[in-house]
Formats: C-alpha cells, sequence, structure tokens
C-alpha cells in the first residue's frame, strides 16, 4: 500500500478531487470505506475527533481503488455491439415468420453461434417478443408456466395460470422465445404448444445440439405426433460461417494484421465458437493497451487463450504467402 499521507489536508483535497471527478456523494464514499457519512464529512471538515490516522487510511485505501478502476476502464477494449451477421439475419427471419404467421419454429445448434444475441436483437426492434431462457429448474411445466406468467405479468395461480397467459396474448400478434429449451421436459413443450394453439401466437424453441435430437424423438411418438406435426420451421446452425467472423472481426479496432484475423478465425471454429472469438479478442485488447499498443498481435491472442480457454491455442501454417491455411 502507498503510504498514507501525512498531510491529512492534502489528502482531503484529493478525496475532494476524487469526489467531484466521479460525481460521487459522500454517502457513497462512506459506503466504499466501510464507516458512516457523518464521520467522513468531519474529517474531510477537519473537525473529526476520533482515530483521524484510522479514517485516512480508509480513505487513501479508497483513492488508490478509484485510481485502479480509472486505469482499468482505460484499457478495457470497446466490444462491437451487436452486429447482423449471416446467420444472425437468417435466425431474426426464422423468429419473424413464426411471429407473424402463427408458427411453431426450432432453432438449434451449438454453442456460440449468435442464436441468443440475434433474438435478442430483435426483441429491440420489435413488438410482442417475449424472451425467456430455461435452465434445469425449468423443466417442468408449472416451472416454465410460472416462468412466462411472471414474464407476461400475470398473476394468477395454479390452473388459472394457463388460462390468464393465453388471455394475455391472444389478438396480441406475439412471439414466445424459450432459449436454451433443451432443458425443458416434453411435458413442458406440450404446455407451450397448447399455448400457441389457443392464443394463436408464434413460437421459437431455440437450443444447443440435444433440442434437436429431442423434437426429433418426438415424431416417432404416437402420443407426441400432435405437437411435431406443428413444428413448421427448423433451422440447424452446427458452426459460425466464414461470413459471420469476417463480419464480427471488422467491428473491432486493432484487429487488422492478416495473422490475427486467421488466428481469430481459427478460435471461432473451435468449440465456443464466436462467443470464444470474442472473448479471446477482448482480452487479448487489453493485453495489447496495457502495453501501449494499439493492434493485438499473435502472442496478445496466445496470452488471452491461456488465461481464458482450455486445450492447446490453434494452430495455423501459412502456405507460401498466399493467404492459405493449414489448421
Amino acid at each position: 500500500m502507498t503510504q498514507i499521507m501525512n498531510d491529512h489536508a492534502r489528502l482531503r483535497d484529493a478525496v475532494r478531487d476524487r469526489k467531484d471527478r466521479d460525481q460521487l456523494s459522500l454517502t457513497q464514499i462512506a459506503s466504499a470505506c466501510g464507516v458512516s457519512g457523518p464521520v467522513i464529512s468531519s474529517f474531510l471538515g477537519g473537525n473529526y475527533a476520533g482515530d483521524n490516522e484510522k479514517v485516512a487510511g480508509k480513505l487513501q485505501l479508497w483513492l488508490e481503488a478509484q485510481e485502479t478502476k480509472e486505469r482499468n476502464r482505460s484499457e478495457r477494449p470497446v466490444v462491437p455491439g451487436f452486429i447482423m451477421t449471416e446467420t444472425a439475419r437468417t435466425i431474426m427471419n426464422l423468429i419473424e415468420t413464426a411471429q407473424y404467421d402463427v408458427d411453431l419454429a426450432v432453432i438449434s445448434g451449438n454453442a456460440g453461434t449468435g442464436k441468443t444475441m440475434a433474438a435478442e436483437e430483435y426483441q429491440k426492434r420489435t413488438n410482442n417478443v417475449f424472451l425467456i431462457t430455461a435452465d434445469p429448474s425449468l423443466s417442468s411445466p408449472s416451472a416454465v408456466l410460472l416462468e412466462i406468467a411472471e414474464t407476461l405479468g400475470c398473476n394468477d395461480k395454479g390452473q388459472r395460470r394457463i388460462r390468464s397467459i393465453i388471455r394475455r396474448l391472444k389478438g396480441t400478434e406475439a412471439v414466445l422465445i424459450i432459449d436454451e429449451a433443451q432443458h425443458l421436459s416434453v411435458k413442458a413443450v406440450e404446455e407451450i404448444r397448447s399455448i400457441h394453439d389457443q392464443a394463436k401466437v408464434g413460437v421459437v424453441f431455440m437450443g444447443n445440439a440435444p433440442l434437436n435430437a429431442k423434437f426429433d424423438g418426438l415424431g416417432r411418438t404416437a402420443d407426441y405426433a400432435q405437437l411435431f406435426s406443428r413444428i413448421g420451421l427448423r433451422r440447424k446452425i452446427n458452426k459460425p460461417r466464414q461470413k459471420d467472423m469476417c463480419a464480427i472481426l471488422a467491428g473491432w479496432d486493432g484487429v487488422q494484421g492478416e495473422e490475427v484475423q486467421l488466428y481469430a478465425k481459427e478460435i471461432g471454429r473451435r468449440e465456443g465458437g464466436l462467443r470464444s472469438m470474442s472473448k479471446v479478442l477482448r482480452n487479448a485488447t487489453k493485453i495489447a493497451r496495457v502495453n501501449k499498443r494499439d493492434q493485438i498481435t499473435r502472442k496478445d491472442l496466445e496470452c488471452a487463450w491461456s488465461e481464458h480457454m482450455t486445450g492447446e491455442f490453434p494452430k495455423i501454417r501459412m502456405k507460401g504467402g498466399s493467404g492459405d491455411v493449414q489448421s
């Protein structure tokens, strides 16, 4: 720790300056220091009757923490927002069709292909889009109905819950998107199918690869043939497209070199897809900024990979300067 300022007057000036620069209240500073607001106020006013050295020590630590946060903010890379890739456009078109044609859609694929981001962007751009993310706790019909009801603001309980959901959705031209739908039980999916039928709204099930197998299995069972036959739209996305990766790389500052782009694309082809690629790029950019560089290097990518990913860093080999790559 930096030696505590012996000159309390200088410390007071530094605290006031930081308070004004960061637009903080005394209450916020006091909370961060673990003391009361009146104690900070009295110390800054020069009339605190308690242990001034103790308060000064806490304020010095707070100042150092604020400086660290400011430095981290300056080094933090600007991560591109949503980028309309070809895959994102495909997913959004499918959701739009399900919404306005009142259809059931299944969008499945490996993690990191941009399914969730596309759905979230569609929700931002379109009215009456209700997005729910499932998890193992929502596998049962009652749990998923409660989640849908809370999302829609329906307060009825028990058997009346599904009726209130249907009343809320009927006539709205809405679409209900269930992300991570591989966690749902077949009975939970059947309840959502019932909402689709009775409320006349679109439904989109999105999830990882097991989702596709689950719905394929329904087609071979007599009990759920009605559910399977309702699915009018299907899309399986196995991995990011080359054009998707190019579009995302174009949105990153500091990713201009051909070698860096080739390695970044190879990362995008691995498990985790675009999500892994963006995570490694974000941390590689931070490493470059710490070292006062605008452009990231292959070494930055390797360091970022070793800190945040598992497995061996991808290996590629340029062929005689032609730009072809061997993995």
